[in-house]
């Protein structure tokens, strides 16, 4: 699965390692805080699934919104745990402990990112749902709608292209 024998070497976290994570855990606070201001408010159906254009395809029980909160945390946890052990990560060419710290560090900052874009996409679905819910809108808001669809394709392309340029500039 990964080389055993990659150096296992302590990182310092940086101001925006710190700023990240906290982050993205405060972003999903506010969205769980929201959700339980709101919950007593919101009718037994509430929407679940939204086509392209924003509009409601599915409800279900206003209990699923909770399905967002968890799972929205438990990724975002589960990524954040994951940084703690980045020699088990996958890389583009053999890590030695000349690389090791450059490597480790684009790496890590990466499955930062891509926790910040999680936690933003579950808390704009979440505040979504819960917007149309109580009828403030009729369907997914247009900012919104492309906000999400901006997450998305950064979330895949965004880490390929950071590795790229930070492989290329720090010539590793």
């Amino acid at each position: 699965m990964f080389d055993e024998n990659r150096p296992k070497i302590a990182l310092e976290k940086t101001t925006l390692d710190n700023f990240l994570d906290i982050f993205s855990f405060g972003i999903l606070a506010v969205a769980l805080f929201y959700t339980i201001l709101s919950y007593n408010a919101l009718p037994e159906q509430v929407p679940m699934h939204f086509n392209y254009s924003g509009t409601i395809t599915r409800y279900g029980d206003k209990s699923s919104i909770w399905f967002l909160n968890i799972i929205g945390f438990a990724t975002v946890y589960g990524l954040y745990y994951l940084n703690k052990f980045p020699q088990i990560f996958n890389y583009p060419q053999k890590i030695t402990l000349a690389n090791a710290k450059k490597m480790y560090s684009n790496a890590t900052r990466m499955i930062r990112l891509l926790s910040l874009s999680i936690a933003l996409l579950f808390s704009i679905i979440t505040f979504e749902i819960i917007q149309v819910s109580l009828n403030q809108t009729k369907a997914i808001s247009t900012v919104a709608n492309y906000l999400l669809m901006g997450i998305v394709i950064l979330m895949t392309i965004g880490p390929i292209i950071y590795m790229v340029i930070n492989l290329k500039k720090k010539k590793i």
